[in-house]
């Protein structure tokens, strides 16, 4: 596969159907991209909470990056350095990830 659908650093979920065969529900973020198996895109994946690692194949994962999404946001609007989101490393995101995850739990996405 020439273009993944996810990059490192980027939090994802596992799909509702891989959730229902086993898969470990909650925020994953994409730790290395993996070789392809067979065509598939594979991915290395950090669980946020636990810091538990597994792979992943694309298929499994969800399209769902709300959090991501919300970070970013967040970032952005008290971003004074003008640094993109995209070229920030994991010690700038992780706080903004966090505190994106603990907004949505809440059920306050304001940014």
């Amino acid at each position: 596969m020439d273009n993944p659908k996810y990059h490192v650093g980027q939090i994802v979920y596992f799909a509702a159907t891989a959730v229902e065969h086993g898969a470990p529900s909650g925020a994953h973020r994409i730790e290395r991209l993996l070789p392809s198996d067979d065509g598939r895109q594979q991915y290395r994946l950090k669980v946020v909470d636990t810091g538990r690692e597994r792979v992943a194949g694309e298929g499994e994962l969800s399209g769902r990056i709300t959090v991501e999404a919300l970070a970013q946001d967040l970032y952005e609007a008290g971003n004074s350095t003008n640094v993109p989101w995209a070229r920030r490393g994991r010690t700038v995101r992780d706080p903004w990830l966090k505190e994106a995850l603990a907004r949505l739990s809440k059920g306050t996405g304001d940014v």
